[in-house]
């Protein structure tokens, strides 16, 4: 028999030794746990990034004159204000969708909220590349909607190739990360406030209107800058479904560089593209006094004095409520169903395009017709072909090398942060770990394989592995710090007290304690270079091609259905790993119960 000796009662910040004078002496050997992936992150994405604005002044000659051809011709400007009004179009759009969803899965039903964090976070799973795919045949000639138009004795409409085709799939791409902050925010809300409003005789709507959305403000705020920042980046979709008319600064970068080698316009365009960001960044600091992450997990009473401090549009408010409050003596917004309902319809429609590619797969055509004209299984016999399988052991290559290394540098990284002593350090290796999420992937990829080919990594296995080690980096580093924050390091001090030294404490105890987070840490990091398309894009070739790359080149230069039955094998494997992941989670619980 076994008894599982209680917690010791250590003060946490206490000192680990005292001096001979009296003074604390802290051990520093955590401290050093983050200097490999802050080496890692300086030479791969930072010096890169670096050089690539440093060439948009000295390539071919030093001087302005890249930012003069971008900004003084017609062509450039306009696609630089496209790409603002679409990423604020899609914003919007997601900001409409998403806020409905986001309070039906914080104040819906068991099942509802269930039903529609599988809706949203399904799509999430699946690369970007499959749901454009989904979005081509939706938005076809011969798709589902054109077809309900053609009902309706209308003549269809070119949506592909507009920008109306990008701003619908980006806005689709978006929601994620517009519903997790609003989420985030509206589960800190003091609901006793709605209570008091419809006691003092407000409506439903108007008590919506007036009291509980200006208390969500900062989830809208962190939300919205979220997804214009990712939207403004975007390659992937405008390069597929914008054509001309959709095109964007992303599609811009990558002409410039792989199409006609004028590597002085593509890092004039990347810099403009950065410096949009930063701009956007900044501003939202200094309207919030908060960065983006701390204001998605910022908590109850904190968001709410935000929300009240910075609250704005008040004459709008009160213009708005007054208008639903005519609502409200219509008994409109009575009934508790209206809501739940629209929810459940959006998170359907939002999970509908994740199954459309399901018949396209048994299409007997390579027409994009939907529903199929006849059905064959000629495209999956298509898929067991060296042209499919050999990008596909490719790309599970390169996620499983990305997977070892980030996770041994980000969980070291995340020890040196958490556990160490020197609070300036930690602070920088925090600010470059995160770094490669504040600028758009095209700006990377651009730096990539800019500094890449100089040095011979275009094109092969270890370029991509590096490019990805250095974008998986803050998931792995963000999902184990968290981990690391939530235990005790008193367990880790009395160890020590018994002679355990560094390894032994990280063998014994700390990792078998976080083990749930380095496990979901390595499974984002796999996601992230398994299906992570930009960069794969722009550093595959001839000789080293992976399967995003291969699905890019299906859908941007043949119509192939093959791409279909990619989706259908990608979203059997999403339920596989997320079933294998829940179970693991209770395996997990139930072993530490039982212990």
């Amino acid at each position: 028999m076994t008894i599982t000796p209680a917690s010791p009662k250590v003060d946490r910040p206490g000192p680990a030794s005292r001096s001979a004078g009296g003074r604390p002496r802290r051990r520093r050997g955590w401290d050093l746990g983050g200097v490999p992936a802050v080496v890692v992150v300086t030479l791969v994405f930072v010096l890169p990034v670096a050089i690539l604005c440093l060439r948009s002044v000295t390539e071919p000659t030093f001087g302005l004159e890249n930012f003069t051809r971008l900004l003084g011709h017609s062509g450039y400007v306009d696609n630089i204000v496209r790409t603002i009004l679409i990423s604020a179009a899609s914003t919007f759009v997601a900001l409409l969708l998403g806020y409905p969803i986001a309070y039906q899965m914080v104040h819906g039903g068991a099942w509802l909220r269930t039903f529609l964090t599988v809706a949203i976070m399904a799509p999430y799973l699946t690369s970007i590349l499959l749901r454009s795919f989904s979005w081509l045949v939706i938005l076809g000639r011969q798709g589902p909607v054109n077809k309900l138009i053609e009902q309706f004795g209308l003549e269809p409409i070119a949506m592909v190739f507009t920008p109306i085709a990008v701003v619908v799939s980006l806005a689709h791409y978006l929601l994620p990360l517009m519903i997790l902050p609003l989420a985030a925010t509206m589960r800190s809300v003091d609901n006793s406030r709605m209570r008091a409003a419809t006691s003092l005789g407000a409506g439903p709507a108007q008590a919506f209107i007036r009291i509980y959305l200006p208390l969500t403000k900062p989830g809208i705020q962190a939300g919205s800058v979220l997804c214009f920042v990712y939207g403004i980046g975007a390659f992937v979709i405008p390069a597929l479904l914008g054509g001309s008319k959709g095109s964007m600064l992303g599609p811009l970068i990558h002409s410039a560089i792989k199409e006609s080698g004028d590597y002085g316009l593509a890092s004039a365009a990347a810099l403009v593209l950065g410096v949009l960001v930063l701009v956007i960044v900044l501003g939202f600091q200094r309207l919030t006094g908060m960065s983006t992450t701390e204001l998605a997990g910022r908590s109850g009473p904190a968001a709410t004095r935000v929300a009240r401090a910075r609250r704005g549009g008040g004459r709008i408010l009160r213009l708005a409520g007054r208008a639903v409050g005519g609502l409200d003596r219509l008994g409109v917004t009575r009934g508790r169903r209206l809501p739940k309902v629209v929810a459940a319809v959006l998170g359907a429609l939002v999970l509908a395009p994740q199954f459309i590619v399901v018949p396209i797969s048994f299409a007997s055509t390579q027409a994009l017709v939907f529903p199929p004209i006849g059905y064959s299984t000629q495209w999956y016999s298509e898929f067991f072909t060296e042209s499919w399988l050999d990008p596909l052991t490719v790309s599970v290559r390169i996620a499983v090398f990305v997977t070892v290394i980030a996770g041994l540098l980000g969980t070291l990284a995340a020890m040196g942060v958490v556990r160490g002593t020197v609070r300036r350090w930690g602070a920088l290796t925090s600010t470059l770990m995160m770094l490669p999420l504040l600028f758009p992937t095209v700006v990377a990829a651009a730096g990539f394989y800019v500094e890449f080919e100089r040095i011979g990594l275009v094109d092969t296995e270890l370029g991509i592995v590096l490019a990805h080690v250095t974008l998986a980096l803050p998931f792995v580093f963000s999902v184990v710090s968290a981990g690391l924050r939530s235990l005790d390091p008193a367990y880790e001090r009395a160890a020590s007290s018994l002679g355990a030294n560094r390894a032994v404490q990280l063998r014994r105890i700390v990792l078998p304690l976080i083990a749930p987070s380095v496990v979901t840490a390595a499974l984002f990091a796999f996601l992230t270079s398994f299906d992570e398309s930009t960069v794969a894009i722009f550093l595959s070739g001839v000789h080293v091609k992976t399967l995003p790359k291969r699905i890019f080149e299906a859908l941007s230069l043949e119509t192939n259905p093959t791409v279909a039955v990619i989706s259908v094998f990608v979203m059997a494997c999403a339920a596989v790993i997320w079933l294998g992941y829940a179970l693991f989670r209770r395996l997990t619980r139930t072993s530490r119960s039982n212990a």
